[in-house]
């Protein structure tokens, strides 16, 4: 059940996995995007001078730095895009427009990895968003050509370059719509998943519960010993149970009738619950009978501990609910020896109790 459990978690959408990968995945983009210009500039094709293509690479390659380093240091996580995909892809659009600017003959070339990063954002931004930075981009695409032309006096082909310019707003448009579909099937998954993890850690606690008083079943009780043991055997830290049986409790079912029987189970397992220190183990090993695993505990404090539940429990009284006039109960403590098995532990607590019980109940007992 527990391995179940985690495999649901890992399916769940971790946002530091999925932040790590949308940050590499962004600076290979940037990356191929590069070594791109870099091969225009070296055949002549890009018309930019050597100071500002150093300052323009530069500062590209800083902002990404930048971007991963915030991405590393977790800030982005309070934010309600952690990725930060909108500033990213306008940013983008930002770099693939000047990159086009200043390359004519292979403009269109150098903003196709545009539609990379738009892929990449779609897990992120809604499809109404999306269609958003489609259209920004297209018109970013047809400002950077207007510059080219008034401020270069670059000279176009009208038909040619309007039909680029089309293709790569039907191409953008069309990412955007599929994006739009990526993003919901994602969500849609991870809501999903996160049922499918509560959903298993519900089917867990049931597994691991009593029905009736809600408290550790006797096979995660038995599981949980099993870690105290590994734990004491391996590091020497000590633990003790509290074998806990409430006296005469058939005497309360025959005469006030087994609703009663039960409703006594409860309101005891509320009274141990209310009075237990954060890391003990309290569930029932089955009718009236109770464990309480005690860890770094000796056998003098849990009977410390025993004595005072037992005080604690004989103030409770049911008379005026129509109910017995109180319950008493019988302990027996046992602490654990060095590498002996579960079953020694819980047989000398239970003899614990028999002698408790053998000597006139409402008492607590070591073995």
């Amino acid at each position: 059940m527990n391995s179940e459990l985690r495999q649901a978690e890992n399916l769940t959408v971790n946002e530091t996995r999925l932040l790590k990968r949308h940050g590499r995945a962004a600076v290979a983009i940037m990356a191929m995007h590069t070594l791109l210009c870099l091969v225009y500039y070296r055949m002549g094709d890009f018309l930019i001078s050597p100071q500002w293509g150093a300052a323009l690479l530069i500062g590209v390659w800083v902002s990404m730095a930048g971007y991963l380093l915030l991405m590393a240091s977790g800030l982005t996580l309070r934010f309600r895009d952690p990725s930060l995909s909108l500033p990213l892809i306008v940013y983008c659009i930002a770099v693939f427009v000047v990159s086009g600017y200043y390359v004519d003959a292979f403009r269109l070339s150098v903003v196709t990895l545009f539609f990379a990063v738009l892929l990449l954002v779609s897990f992120q931004l809604s499809g109404k968003v999306m269609i958003g930075v489609a259209l920004l981009s297209s018109a970013a695409y047809a400002a950077m050509l207007w510059l080219a032309v008034d401020d270069r006096g670059v000279q176009l082909s009208v038909s040619v370059e309007a039909l680029q310019w089309l293709v790569f707003t039907m191409i953008s448009i069309s990412f955007a719509i599929t994006g739009g579909g990526i993003y919901r099937l994602k969500n849609n998954l991870a809501d999903k998943n996160r049922e499918l993890a509560k959903g298993l850690e519900q089917v867990r606690e049931m597994a691991i519960r009593d029905d009736l008083t809600g408290l550790f079943n006797r096979r995660h009780l038995l599981e949980i010993l099993e870690r105290q043991k590994a734990l004491a055997d391996r590091k020497r830290v000590p633990f003790s149970v509290c074998y806990v049986d409430l006296d005469h409790f058939k005497q309360i079912n025959d005469r006030f009738g087994h609703e009663w029987g039960d409703r006594v189970l409860r309101r005891f397992s509320q009274v141990v619950l209310s009075d237990m220190r954060d890391g003990d183990y309290f569930g029932r090993l089955g009718g009236e009978e109770f464990l309480l695993i005690l860890p770094q505990s000796t056998e003098e404090g849990a009977l410390l501990v025993a004595e005072r539940l037992r005080k604690r429990w004989r103030e409770e009284a049911f008379s005026q609910e129509g109910g017995p006039a109180s319950v008493s109960l019988s302990v027996g403590v046992a602490a654990y020896s060095d590498k002996e098995s579960i079953d020694d532990v819980l047989n000398r607590a239970d003899q614990g109790l028999y002698k408790a019980k053998s000597e006139g109940r409402d008492q607590s007992r070591v073995a």
